[in-house]
């Protein structure tokens, strides 16, 4: 795929997002070898990576900040928060903006998928005994789509308490600058 058919591919998803309202359906994304599910009705837009503004003494997740409709936003790098190797960008790679607890901010995803809508009975929560054996606190569950396993992503607890906090005082600054 060429960067016009990149580009192409992130209009039709965004004409998608526009057109949709139905719940349980997820945009599905990569992040390394695992395929992501967000809730589609958390998604505002899918946009193409470029650098961010980095800012300095940040949580090393925050990759930086972009202007977003004219405000500032932060951009979380998701290999880092994942704990993940450092992945080159390329013209996959896209900004999926998130509003989580009335924060916008943006994740760094290596490519977007698809838009799935999954049956309640092809969802499967994630509960302290499945927790137990594998790291789950990122996840609310996990979904099946054919022969695919999506982890279903939790957008509460993607940030933590602690990293939320700095994500409102990296705003405020941001905004005492301008």
């Amino acid at each position: 795929m060429n960067v016009q058919q990149s580009k192409d591919a992130l209009n039709v998803f965004n004409e998608q997002l526009a057109n949709l309202s139905a719940e349980n359906q997820y945009i599905t994304f990569r992040i390394g070898d695992e395929e992501y599910g967000i809730d589609i009705m958390l998604v505002q837009e899918i946009i193409r990576y470029s650098k961010p503004t980095r800012v300095f003494n940040a949580n090393p997740v925050i990759k930086g900040v972009i202007n977003f409709r004219g405000k500032v936003i932060p951009v979380i790098d998701m290999h880092r928060k994942f704990n993940l190797p450092e992945q080159s960008y390329d013209e996959f790679t896209v900004v999926i903006i998130i509003e989580v607890q009335k924060k916008t901010m943006g994740m760094i995803v290596d490519r977007v998928s698809d838009i799935v809508s999954f049956k309640p009975e092809d969802v499967q929560l994630v509960d302290r005994e499945f927790a137990a054996d594998i790291k789950t606190e990122h996840l609310k569950g996990m979904g099946k789509a054919g022969e695919r396993i999506i982890l279903l992503l939790d957008p509460k607890r993607v940030l933590s308490f602690e990293e939320l906090k700095q994500l409102e005082e990296l705003g405020q600054e941001q905004i005492k600058e301008t």
